[in-house]
């Protein structure tokens, strides 16, 4: 593929991305805050904190190696190997999903049955959906090295809204049966996701599509393994396995506030309820916009570069750096937009989405220090990106050893700032905790690119536009005067708020 082309699919897989996610997290939004109404907080915490996390441990150690590892283009020669090595996440799936189902059911606490009911369904429903979604991965990788950009945020769209759509309606009928609402909600989005990945393929590969750019499998049948002497590329399985180490370290860095609140029961689940919804909330512009960025990059610099520095060529070197200094620049300018709007707004929007209860105390506290965290979040997760892009099996165990040392050091951190700030310490932890990973980031594109130190002045903003965001900031803060709330005239003082920001 040549160059341009992969930029082009870059930017479309972004904007494809970024289109469908912001549609997709608003409608998850919308029913999350139906869902907060009639739920109790304790029901919400199983849920969205013990349950989802069991779902999100399972699929990241199952496949997110493999499919890191084997997102670079299929060729003819390494078809088969490849998709061999891409079933390998069944297996590993299930070995993670029953290992984990044990220390769900039989480690961690249970919750109190006279609160939250049938707590081992949905530990069993949660397994079942894994495994079924795990069988929908060699052909989402096939895809998306062919730069199906548009058919990874469809079928992603689909399952959440699938997932969201029948939890509220099923939760509206039936809101004392939250266990069983969520089960049913869950395995009909995983089976919807499979199946219209294969139903996909079945229909595409039979059409005109195909006939004029026709793929490297002409049937279904392709993409299933083949057992021969060479059953996988020994390159692409070491790659695999340093993804893999890696993988756990990560998850524990990204997840490691809910596995905290899991093991060591620092909040109560009425706790974890609450600081789950007020950290979705605060995370939507991450996962809608900087998300699809980041992925999108990742997946650009992939094509442009190789993970063997001596063969590359100087023209994609030097168009690697441009765009990722451009891209810095503007996570950059985003994250400070967040920033400086989020905390002036933080309380109206806690107040529109929960009313009182998440406007109120804690939940404002947690909202203003997450508008710092996106800030963080949106410039390492670029840098980090290219890194993983570029780096060999080598350089990424080496990455590993610190890794090490950085969860313990995020894990301590937050468990002693959490007995000092309460819930607020996780969102401290995990900003010290991008920090650190920002700066060795830094480090590598500077190893990597031998670049001048005037270059990283040059991805900063203008001090100009640094001024207009802090003026911002200075006249948002004043508009939301503490004394309509203590009148009760909140809507006037919300509207005024409102006023001054779109002014």
């Amino acid at each position: 593929m040549s160059e341009n082309s992969a930029v082009g699919a870059a930017i479309l897989s972004a904007s494809c991305n970024i289109i469908l996610q912001v549609f997709v997290r608003i409608l998850s939004s919308f029913s999350n805050a139906v869902i907060f109404r009639l739920i109790t907080r304790e029901a919400l915490g199983v849920i969205n904190v013990r349950l989802l996390l069991l779902y999100s441990t399972c699929h990241c150690f199952s496949r997110e190696a493999f499919r890191r590892s084997c997102l670079s283009r299929f060729d003819k020669k390494s078809l088969e190997k490849k998709f061999n090595l891409l079933w390998m996440i069944v297996p590993t799936c299930l070995i993670c999903s029953l290992l984990m189902r044990y220390i769900w059911l039989y480690i961690l606490e249970e919750p109190d049955p006279n609160l939250v009911q049938n707590y081992s369904l949905g530990v069993n429903t949660v397994i079942f959906s894994v495994l079924i979604e795990s069988l929908a991965e060699p052909i989402y990788v096939f895809s998306q090295s062919y730069h199906f950009v548009k058919l990874k945020v469809v079928m992603e769209g689909t399952m959440l809204t699938v997932r969201s759509l029948s939890m509220v309606i099923c939760l509206s009928r039936w809101p004392d049966q939250a266990m069983y609402c969520f089960c049913f909600s869950q395995a009909l989005s995983s089976l919807v996701y499979t199946f219209s990945f294969y139903a996909y393929f079945a229909y595409y590969l039979n059409s005109q599509h195909h006939k004029i750019s026709p793929l490297l499998i002409t049937s279904l049948h392709d993409i299933f393994p083949k057992f021969s002497k060479y059953f996988v590329e020994w390159e692409d399985l070491c790659l695999s396995w340093s993804f893999f180490k890696q993988t756990l370290l990560k998850q524990l860095l990204t997840e490691g506030e809910r596995y905290l609140m899991s093991f060591f029961t620092l909040l109560s689940f009425a706790e974890q309820g609450l600081y789950d919804v007020v950290n979705n909330l605060g995370s939507l512009a991450a996962r809608f916009i900087l998300l699809p960025i980041e992925d999108s990059s990742y997946l650009l610099f992939t094509q442009l570069l190789t993970r063997d520095k001596k063969s590359q060529s100087l023209e994609n070197i030097s168009m690697a750096l441009t765009v990722l200094g451009n891209i810095l620049k503007m996570m950059i300018l985003l994250g400070l937009t967040i920033l400086m709007f989020g905390y002036s707004y933080s309380q109206l929007l806690l107040y529109l989405y929960g009313g009182t209860k998440l406007s109120a105390g804690i939940g404002l506290t947690l909202m203003r220090w997450h508008c710092l965290y996106v800030l963080l979040l949106a410039v390492n997760g670029v840098s980090e990106g290219f890194k993983f892009a570029v780096m060999n099996h080598v350089e990424i165990d080496r990455y590993n050893k610190s890794l090490v040392l950085l969860s313990v050091g995020f894990l301590t951190a937050a468990y002693c700032l959490v007995s000092v700030f309460g819930s607020s310490g996780f969102i401290i932890a995990n900003c010290l905790n991008m920090l650190f990973r920002i700066v060795h980031s830094i480090h590598f594109i500077q190893e990597y690119f031998q670049v001048p130190i005037y270059w990283w002045w040059k991805i900063t903003p203008h001090s100009l536009i640094v001024t207009i965001l802090c003026v911002i900031l200075g006249v948002t803060s004043i508009s939301e005067v503490p004394y309509y709330w203590a009148l009760n005239l909140a809507n006037c003082g919300r509207c005024k708020s409102l006023a001054y920001g779109f002014g």
